[in-house]
């Protein structure tokens, strides 16, 4: 059994994940920068990855997605949630956006993979 999934959940080898891993379109999903247009020392980023390596560990769907957030001080910075799929995660990527950029004075959001 592998522990290695493709974005669509497909298992994979370990070199085809090594190869997918080191190609960035490939496993950024998603990259969000939040800042305030009147704070200029506000900025928060969010960064949503394939992981590749499930990270359920055999104890159910695997887990090949993860959230995280940078920024914001202590009660946000590092923040983490994971999913199982690829729709999860941008969904979740989108939401968690949302309710930071809800914090935000003056907010202006900004995606940064394109």
């Amino acid at each position: 059994m592998t522990n290695w999934y493709d974005r669509e959940g497909q298992p994979i080898d370990v070199a085809t994940a090594n190869d997918l891993l080191g190609d960035r379109k490939y496993s950024r999903v998603a990259l969000t920068r939040i800042t305030s247009r009147s704070d200029p020392a506000v900025e928060y980023r969010m960064s949503t990855v394939w992981l590749g390596l499930d990270h359920n560990w055999g104890g159910g769907e695997p887990i090949l997605f993860e959230t995280m957030s940078f920024g914001g001080g202590e009660q946000q910075n590092e923040s983490q949630w994971r999913w199982t799929t690829e729709a999860t995660a941008i969904a979740g990527h989108a939401e968690i956006v949302a309710t930071i950029a809800a914090t935000v004075a003056d907010e202006r959001i900004e995606d940064l993979d394109e």
